[in-house]
C-alpha cells in the first residue's frame, strides 16, 4: 500500500461555470449574481497556470471540484452553499482557491470524493476529513443536522485509501481492504442489508441515518481496492479486479440484468468468472479456455458504471440518456474500440475519456460546454468524439462533474505547446463584482413579479376549467434517484431513530 505520486501536468476546465445556476431552473434565492456562463472549449485556469497537478477530485452529481498539486497543496472551487469547499464560509468560488486548512506537508491530502453537497478527503497516512452538508449524517462525524464549513476529522476510521460519495451518503475503503459507509440509507445505498425504513410521525416513511462509518459486513472477507459512487449506487473492486455493486437499481446501473435495488453488495457475476479446466483427453492446441474478466479501474456516473479491464477495454452498464435504452449488464463499449483507454469519468449524462494521445468526450443534449468541442463545433454528441484542440497530447487524468469537466495534460511530448494555445479563464470573485447585491435584488424582484403574474393566470385558467365541470387527475413523477422524494428523518434524535428499527 505504499503511496506513489502520479505523474503531473496542467489541469484544464470546460463547461458550466455559473455555480449558483448549474442544475437549477433559472434564478432562485441561492443565485449569487453571476449570469449563465458556459465555457464551450477547454480553458486553462489562471491560479493554476504552470502549476503541476496530479489528481482531480470531483463527482457525478457535484458542482464543485478539487485538484491536488505536486507540492502537496489542494485547491477547490465551485458551489459552496453548504460549505463543501472547506473554506470556512458558504460563498461560491469561481477560481481555484487554496484549502489552507488541509495543507499539511507532513501528511498531505492524496485523494477524496465529491457528493452533491459534501466532500471527503483522505491523506497519505489515511486520515479522513469531511465538510459540507450534514443533513443526513453524510459527514460521518457522529451527528446530523447542521452543516460544517470547515474540514472535520472523522476520528472513528483510519487508514483510508479510496473514497466515493453520492447524494447524501459516503463510502470508503481502508488500507486493510475493509469498506465503510454512512449517511442516508434509502434504496440500500449503504449496503448494510436494509434501507433503514420505518413508519414515523404522521404515518410517513422515514429513514434511520448512519451518522458514523459502519463496516459493510458482506465484504469483510474481501480486500477491497477501489470504491466509486453514483447518485444512489456504489461499485467496488477487490485486489483481483472482481466487482460488487449495490444501491438503487433503476436503469440497470447495478449490472445484474434487472432494475431491483440491492440492499447488500452483490457479486457482478460477469467479473467473477472462473476459467474452466481443460477436459481430460483434450488436445491443448484446440483448447481455448475463457480468461478471467477483471477490472483494473472503475468509475460511476450518476446512473451508470464504467470499468476498464487489463486489456484497456472499456465496459459499460446503466444509462446516460433518459430517453435511451438502458444497458442492463456489463458490455464492452464499442464506441471506444481501438483506443487504449486509460481513464473514464461520467456525470449525469456526459462522459470524458483519457486515451493515449487523445481526449474523448460525448454526451446527449442538453450540454453546457463540458464536452469541450469549441464555439464553432457541435455542442453535443451521442457518439464518442475527439476534442480537436487537444489532439496528440498525453492526457493523464480526467474528471466529469454535474455539468463541467476537467483533464490533466502532460507538458512533455509537445503537450505544453498545445495547452499554451488555450484561453485562460480568469473570472472575478463575488466580492469583486460591482453592485452585486443590487443586481441580485432586482433579479429576485423580477422573478417574484413574474411568478405572481403566472399564478394569477393559472388561477383564472383553473376557474374556467372548474366552471365547465371538468375533472383533473394528478399523476406522480417516476420515482428516480435524481428527482426523487425529499429524504425524511424523524423529528427525534438520530440514535433514537436507529433504536426504533
Amino acid at each position: 500500500h505504499t503511496y506513489k505520486e502520479p505523474p503531473c501536468g496542467e489541469v484544464i476546465f470546460a463547461g458550466a461555470s455559473s455555480w449558483s445556476l448549474s442544475g437549477r431552473s433559472g434564478i432562485t434565492k441561492a443565485w449569487d449574481g453571476v449570469e449563465e456562463r458556459n465555457l464551450m472549449s477547454f480553458h486553462r485556469l489562471k491560479p493554476l497556470v504552470n502549476i503541476p497537478v496530479h489528481t482531480i477530485i470531483v463527482g457525478s452529481v457535484a458542482n464543485h471540484s478539487f485538484v491536488l498539486t505536486k507540492d502537496g497543496g489542494i485547491y477547490g472551487w465551485g458551489r459552496n452553499d453548504n460549505g463543501e469547499l472547506g473554506l470556512g464560509d458558504t460563498e461560491n468560488r469561481y477560481n481555484p482557491t487554496p484549502i489552507t486548512k488541509l495543507n499539511n506537508s507532513a501528511d498531505p491530502v492524496i485523494g477524496g470524493a465529491c457528493g452533491d453537497k459534501h466532500s471527503l478527503w483522505f491523506t497519505r497516512n489515511g486520515a479522513l476529513y469531511t465538510s459540507g452538508s450534514n443533513e443526513f449524517g453524510q459527514l460521518g462525524t457522529g451527528q446530523s443536522g447542521s452543516n460544517n464549513v470547515n474540514p472535520s476529522l472523522v476520528s472513528t476510521i483510519e487508514g483510508v485509501r479510496t473514497a466515493g460519495a453520492g447524494r447524501s451518503f459516503s463510502c470508503v475503503a481502508n488500507k486493510a481492504g475493509k469498506v465503510y459507509s454512512w449517511g442516508y440509507p434509502k434504496d440500500g445505498v449503504l449496503g448494510h442489508g436494509t434501507e433503514g425504513k420505518f413508519l414515523g410521525t404522521g404515518n410517513r416513511w422515514e429513514y434511520s441515518l448512519e451518522v458514523r462509518p459502519r463496516v459493510i459486513e458482506e465484504l469483510v472477507a474481501e480486500t477491497i481496492a477501489e470504491v466509486a459512487c453514483g447518485a444512489a449506487h456504489t461499485i467496488v473492486t477487490n485486489i483481483e479486479g472482481k466487482v460488487w455493486t449495490w444501491g438503487f437499481g433503476g436503469y440497470g446501473r447495478l449490472g445484474h440484468g434487472d432494475n431491483k435495488n440491492q440492499f447488500s453488495p452483490k457479486k457482478l457475476e460477469h467479473f467473477h468468472n472462473v476459467p474452466e479446466p481443460k477436459p481430460a483427453g483434450t488436445n491443448t492446441i484446440f483448447f481455448r479456455p475463457q480468461k478471467p474478466r477483471r477490472l483494473k479501474y472503475i468509475a460511476a456516473g450518476s446512473r451508470c458504471c464504467w470499468g476498464i479491464d487489463v486489456h484497456e477495454r472499456a465496459h459499460f452498464w446503466g444509462i446516460t440518456k433518459s430517453s435511451g435504452e438502458a444497458t442492463m449488464y456489463p458490455k464492452i463499449f464499442e464506441g471506444l474500440n481501438g483506443w487504449r483507454v486509460r481513464e473514464i469519468s461520467c456525470g449525469v449524462s456526459s462522459s470524458i475519456c483519457a486515451s493515449e494521445y487523445s481526449l474523448i468526450t460525448w454526451g446527449p443534449s442538453p450540454t453546457f460546454g463540458e464536452l469541450g468541442y469549441g464555439e464553432g463545433d457541435v455542442k453535443s454528441s451521442t457518439v464518442t468524439k475527439k476534442v480537436d484542440d487537444l489532439e496528440d497530447t498525453n492526457v493523464l487524468k480526467v474528471g466529469m462533474g454535474f455539468q463541467h469537466s476537467l483533464a490533466i495534460i502532460d507538458p512533455e511530448d509537445g503537450g505544453r505547446k498545445v495547452y499554451e494555445k488555450l484561453k485562460v479563464f480568469d473570472p472575478p470573485e463575488l466580492k469583486d463584482i460591482p453592485d452585486r447585491d443590487k443586481i441580485i435584488a432586482a433579479a429576485l424582484d423580477a422573478r417574484a413579479s413574474s411568478s405572481k403574474n403566472k399564478n394569477s393566470k393559472n388561477s383564472r385558467n383553473k376557474n374556467r376549467i372548474k366552471s365547465k365541470g371538468s375533472k383533473r387527475k394528478r399523476s406522480d413523477d417516476d420515482d428516480d434517484d435524481d428527482d426523487g422524494e425529499e429524504p425524511q428523518v424523524g423529528g427525534r434524535n438520530d440514535m433514537d431513530a436507529i433504536a426504533l428499527v
